[in-house]
């Protein structure tokens, strides 16, 4: 192959990874190009390039892409991560316009692309597979479904008894026709207790393939991943070596170049098995970069242009990534929208983010705000660095994981290498920082001195408490009593300092119209001021199913007059490319259906009206 400078590099993605290409592409003196959709016309990834195209609708309309490409004379096109990067039709579409596409061949991702040929390809190259499960013949349980097409979570499903299997079945297909365009679904025996393990694997068009070492990604919430570390704390070099022997076997199978990866599972045993394989650059790269000294992208862009791997790696030291999303871990993970309104980046560790101040967090694509990615000479080290930058990542304005990251990290699974798939502590249940209530009381009633409200003494007959909730809990604070030991000893708009029992700290506090937003190290707090006099429920409140996060209605699935249990669905909602069922919590009699198939709702919004029945039918 011919070596074929790039000059112009499209961008066909969004978010942190556009700025990411778009980084390297600069140093690499390649003006990157990128576009957006309306929903994104403000984001912040469009000024990472020298020119941004708007593509309407859609990161998924090949036929905008490649016109954004010819209107700004882009000789290449990097697909990023989801999206088009694993769609071979658009692969295909790229040469047939003259245009170099940074990843692999159309060929290569079409096999890789279907996990049930995956599994053929690296059976057939040796490499032990999960063993697949027909749905017609009697089934062992636990078993895993799989969307074939994708990954990331999506169309897949832990089943545990043969009574939840039509509906994770019929869940999964839909959820895996929306994300991938293919309802195929693989059933396969699940593996408790696992490790995932994945390696990066970087083939030429010289017939060099290797692989840049594992990735530990076991850390999961709804099967994708939160946290990766580099190298694996469950691997010894034999293992090690198998493995990565393994992942190029599979590489050579198919004849791959560009950036790839090939994951296993690894078993308590200390057997592991082929599960898939992802034909394009990952979310967790940059755990790889860090302990090999590689930029895996100028990689990608590099064979793309036809130059052959001059690469001897090692490893150096230890990686960890945590993904920072904008959701609610106790609430099972529903997504959450709003406005950035203060956003603090941590330093000494890596952050790719494509976030700023402003930034408008919507329904409309996935909820990964950051990563923040720390290394160190050793395992301890790199954890430590990781827990203190999160306690100083400052973001206000919107639910984040980030409290539950660390509560992750500093577990004794975490901390002593044990964890695996399963592992996903409960989240722990918010509490009321002092400092942090403390705080918010001064800022809300603007108090100038300590434990005084404004015209306190003015006015000894005013009712000194305000009313606030937390977390859907509704409290009544007592200002003076509050305040009594708290002494204020800077303010500004975002910031105040203060001294509680004698211990001075800074917080940052954000408020928008009755929301108050609070962040300290030990806490990142929203509360809410609520009218001294609050209108009481009604009882319609208690007898409905309401949406518990921004999103789009993709089925309903009862009919007004149906009787209905405790537990029953009602409603599918999508939101964040996340599908969740919105079930009963009473007996009754569903009154009315105020959503249709297709409509946006709104967090709170009210999906059915159920009238309560003590013994319906």
């Amino acid at each position: 192959m011919n070596c074929l400078p790039i000059r112009k590099i499209l961008i066909a993605n969004r978010g942190e990874i556009a700025v990411r290409i778009a980084r390297t592409a600069h140093e690499m003196g390649i003006s990157p190009v990128t576009v957006y959709t309306d929903a994104d016309s403000s984001s912040p990834h469009l000024r990472a390039g020298d020119e941004s195209v708007a593509i309407s609708a859609s990161y998924l309309d090949i036929d905008r892409i490649l016109d954004a490409a010819r209107k700004t004379s882009a000789d290449a096109i990097h697909p990023g991560y989801g999206f088009l990067a694993e769609n071979a039709d658009f692969a295909d579409a790229c040469q047939r316009a003259g245009l170099t596409f940074i990843g692999p061949p159309a060929d290569a991702i079409r096999n890789m692309g279907s996990k049930i040929a995956a599994r053929q390809i690296a059976a057939s190259a040796g490499v032990p597979v999960v063993t697949a499960i027909d749905p017609t013949a009697a089934i062992q349980f636990p078993v895993l479904i799989k969307a074939s097409a994708g990954g990331g979570g999506r169309g897949m499903r832990i089943v545990n008894s043969a009574a939840q299997l039509d509906e994770a079945l019929q869940s999964a297909r839909s959820e895996a026709e929306r994300a991938f365009g293919d309802g195929t679904l693989l059933i396969e025996r699940y593996i408790a207790n696992a490790r995932h393990i994945e390696f990066q694997i970087l083939g030429d068009h010289h017939g060099n393939l290797i692989h840049l070492f594992e990735r530990d990604c076991s850390i999961q919430r709804r099967h994708e991943k939160i946290i990766e570390e580099s190298p694996s704390p469950a691997l010894n070099a034999e293992l090690r070596r198998r493995m990565g022997e393994a992942a190029v076997a599979i590489g050579r199978a198919i004849g791959y170049t560009n950036a790839g990866t090939v994951e296993f599972l690894l078993a308590p045993s200390g057997e592991f098995f082929f599960i898939e394989a992802n034909t394009r650059i990952q979310v967790e790269h940059p755990v790889t970069e860090l302990v090999t000294g590689l930029d895996l992208i100028r990689l990608q862009i590099e064979v793309a242009e036809g130059k052959p791997l001059i690469v001897n790696p090692s490893i150096t030291g230890h990686a960890i990534e945590a993904r920072l999303y904008a959701e609610d871990p106790a609430n099972n993970f529903v997504p959450s929208t709003g406005t950035v309104h203060v956003w603090r980046l941590p330093r000494h560790v890596r952050v790719d983010t494509a976030l700023e101040e402003g930034t408008q967090i919507g329904v409309h694509y996935d909820s990964l705000l950051a990563k923040i990615i720390s290394c160190g000479e050793d395992r301890e080290t790199a954890l430590r660095k990781l827990v203190y930058a999160l306690r100083s990542t400052c973001i206000l304005g919107l639910q984040t994981n980030r409290d539950y990251l660390i509560q992750i990290l500093e577990s004794d699974e975490f901390r002593e290498g044990r964890a695996t798939t399963t592992f996903l502590p409960t989240p722990r249940p918010q509490v009321i920082d002092p400092g942090c209530l403390a705080a918010a009381v001064l800022h809300v009633t603007r108090s100038p001195l300590k434990g005084i409200p404004p015209n306190y003494r003015n006015n000894p007959y005013r009712d000194t408490t305000i009313k606030l909730r937390f977390h859907n809990r509704d409290i009544t604070v007592n200002v003076p009593q509050t305040l009594s030991s708290v002494g204020v000893l800077a303010r500004t708009d975002k910031e105040i300092t203060i001294a509680v029992d004698g211990i001075a700290r800074s917080y940052q506090v954000k408020q928008v119209g009755d929301e108050i937003f609070v962040h300290s190290p030990t806490a990142s707090l929203s509360i809410t001021r609520l009218p001294r006099h609050p209108r009481p429920a009604s009882a319609t409140q208690r007898e409905s199913a309401n949406s518990p996060m921004p999103g789009q209605v993709l089925r309903v699935l009862v009919r007004e007059g149906q009787q209905v249990k405790t537990g029953d669905s009602l409603v599918v909602l999508e939101a964040m490319k996340m599908e969740q069922t919105i079930r009963t919590t009473i007996d009754g009699v569903v009154k009315s259906i105020l959503v249709v198939t297709g409509q946006v709702v709104a967090p709170g919004q009210m999906l059915v009206q159920i009238s309560a029945q003590e013994n319906p039918g």
